[in-house]
Parts: structure tokens; C-alpha cells; sequence
């Protein structure tokens, strides 16, 4: 299991949330990806492996 530890001096989170949250802030330039857009291609993606592995 990580844990992950905020920096006491900073008070900021891990170096890694920070590539995670690029994809979710409008004050960036990088692509902007919806949570929802997110969500909903994860649902797509198991119903799919779903129907395959019923189809086999």
C-alpha cells in the first residue's frame, strides 16, 4: 500500500496528483477531459469486456 504524504512545509500534495489534476483544471493548456466524459468511458469499457466474455 503508498501512502502518500502532503508536504508540511508547502502544504501541497504528491508530485503525482498534479498530473492527474493537469487532465480536470480550466486554467491550464493541456487536453481538458470532463470527469464525466471519464466515468462514462470506463462504464462503456467494462460493459463491453462484459458482453464479450458472455459472447465466448
Amino acid at each position: 500500500m503508498v501512502k502518500f504524504i502532503k508536504n508540511k512545509s508547502t502544504g501541497t500534495g504528491p508530485s503525482s496528483a498534479i498530473g492527474i489534476m493537469r487532465f480536470f483544471d480550466a486554467n491550464t493548456k493541456s487536453p481538458q477531459l470532463n470527469p464525466y466524459f471519464v466515468m462514462a468511458t470506463i462504464i462503456i469499457i467494462v460493459v463491453g469486456m462484459i458482453v464479450l466474455q458472455m459472447m465466448m
